[in-house]
């Protein structure tokens, strides 16, 4: 890559817990070496310490320092740490899975030892470029926050409402979610801040609905366009387990969901309380899978072995170019770069067009080009 640019390889949901930890990425660490800045979203948690708390999602997210060599492996350069888990175990194992990448050499966003440091930016230099990355959470309980004097996540709330379509009692309603106005605010003045120190500035947002590729939940389109507005470049989103649109606005570039990557788990979310609520009374499956027809079913965890690596390519002038290439997780949550004459890619293709047909206004044309699908302005 010539020295007048870097690109910048990014992937989304990584959940560690294939021991030897180092083989998590075994398929797919050559091919992310070749980028000269990368970025992975952590959904664990790397301490010994904490209980966990009985209002969260998943007691299976505290794993031992060691299974985070993984990130190092490859090695990522930033990781995005803030996620509905950073507070299952409460503020010291935080701290702790904070500590962990810190010492490993890696760069965290998204979380912090207290609120003013988890907004501050994570500065990456490369081929004489530095590139700031900052990163926000939606999807957080609230005493998952990071405060004053809490380590937690940075947060980036909404608010939900629900409009019926039809006047009918009992109708379908429609979700409506605004962002809170202080949280964009802030989400605003970061980045302002991150530019006056870097040449492009990064958004990580671990944002959306769970296992929902479209429509997008409208707080997504306005925090993202309003990032773009206050100066950001790219948009890193993660969080919903699947491939969400990809937007072109304003010269910036959008992934609202990266989709899983390298995502282990060990028994599941099947028949846990825990999970849903209110009162622990459904699950997963209650809620996102459903049979519209005699045998149609569609399941929650469809897409879940699904995901791609983002590659984005910056120059002087800003994005020059920007590509993704499919992977697919094999039984031991390993990522495979799919074979560019395989029905897997073509699947893929048509499914990432069809998700990115739900933006309006900021519609992309993807181009298959070799084992490669080419993200043009349409």
């Amino acid at each position: 890559m010539s020295k007048s640019s870097f690109t910048l390889a990014a992937v989304g949901d990584c959940a560690t817990g294939l021991e030897p930890t180092e083989t998590l990425f075994d398929y797919v660490v050559d091919h992310l070496r070749e980028a000269d800045i990368r970025f992975a979203q952590n959904e664990r948690l790397y301490s010994e310490r904490g209980t966990f708390q009985e209002q969260g999602l998943a007691p299976h997210v505290r794993q031992h320092p060691r299974m985070a060599q993984a990130f190092k492996h490859v090695p990522f350069d930033v990781v995005g740490v803030g996620s509905n888990h950073i507070g299952e175990f409460g503020p010291d194992a935080a701290i702790d899975t904070l500590e962990t990448f810190h010492n490993l050499g890696i760069k965290t966003v998204a979380a912090g030892r207290t609120i003013a440091d988890a907004r501050t930016p994570a500065i990456i230099e490369s081929n004489g470029f530095k590139i700031a990355f900052i990163g926000y959470v939606s999807v957080l309980l609230p005493q998952f926050w990071a405060t004053e004097t809490r380590a937690g996540g940075t947060p980036m709330r909404a608010h939900s409402l629900y409009e019926p379509y039809e006047y009918q009692p009992g109708a379908p309603a429609r979700p409506v979610t605004v962002p809170f106005a202080e949280d964009l605010k802030n989400l605003e003045e970061d980045i302002r801040k991150a530019k006056e120190k870097a040449d492009f500035v990064v958004v990580s947002l671990h944002w959306g609905v769970h296992f929902i590729s479209k429509p997008l939940a409208d707080y997504q389109i306005a925090v993202a366009h309003a990032a773009i507005d206050a100066g950001a470049s790219l948009i890193l989103g993660h969080h919903p387990h699947v491939m969400q649109a990809i937007e072109q606005y304003k010269g910036g570039l959008i992934f609202y969901s990266l989709g899983n990557f390298a995502f282990f788990r060990r028994g599941g979310h099947e028949n846990s309380p825990n999970f849903l609520c209110p009162q622990g009374a459904y699950e997963f499956k209650d809620v996102y899978s459903f049979e519209p027809d005699p045998g149609e079913v569609y399941h929650w965890h469809r897409h879940w072995s699904e995901g791609f690596i983002a590659e984005v390519t910056f120059d002087k002038d800003g994005i020059s170019q920007a590509s993704i290439v499919p992977t697919l997780m094999n039984e031991k949550a390993q990522p495979r770069i799919l074979a560019p004459d395989s029905d897997e890619f073509k699947k893929f293709m048509t499914y990432a067009s069809w998700v990115s047909d739900s933006v309006e206004g900021g519609l992309v044309d993807l181009r298959q080009e070799g084992d490669r699908i080419r993200i043009y302005e349409r």
